[in-house]
């Protein structure tokens, strides 16, 4: 037969001690696993958002170019609408950049 244990005030104490010891650890162990798991979670989210912020800056700077680009599309696109329409505006190109005057003018040219 086996043999029952007597449950004394003093083996009550000592069950009571060596519960209160596991329940006290295990909710120790339990905060030690979440830091860990939050600060995981952290750690792995930071490059990421770098890697985010650094992408949308890329992204702004292509943009800008792109309305550069098209800004110089508009003034080229104008600019060779009046060479190819309007007389007037060759006529001062040619005076300008070539040197180009009529017979009998005379050009005068100041230097700075």
């Amino acid at each position: 037969m086996v043999a029952k244990k007597k449950h004394t005030k003093q083996n009550v104490r000592r069950l009571k001690a060596q519960t209160t010891f596991i329940r006290v650890t295990n909710g120790f162990l339990l905060s030690v696993i979440l830091i860990a798991g939050a600060l995981g979670i952290c750690v792995s989210y930071w490059p990421q958002k770098n890697l985010y912020l650094k992408k949308q800056g890329e992204l702004a700077e292509a943009r800008q170019r792109e309305e550069e680009a098209e800004s110089q599309y508009d003034y080229l696109r104008i600019k060779l609408d009046a060479i190819k329409n309007d007389p007037a505006y060759l006529e001062i190109q040619a005076r300008d950049r070539l040197q180009v005057y009529r017979p009998g003018e005379t050009i005068f040219r100041i230097e700075r």
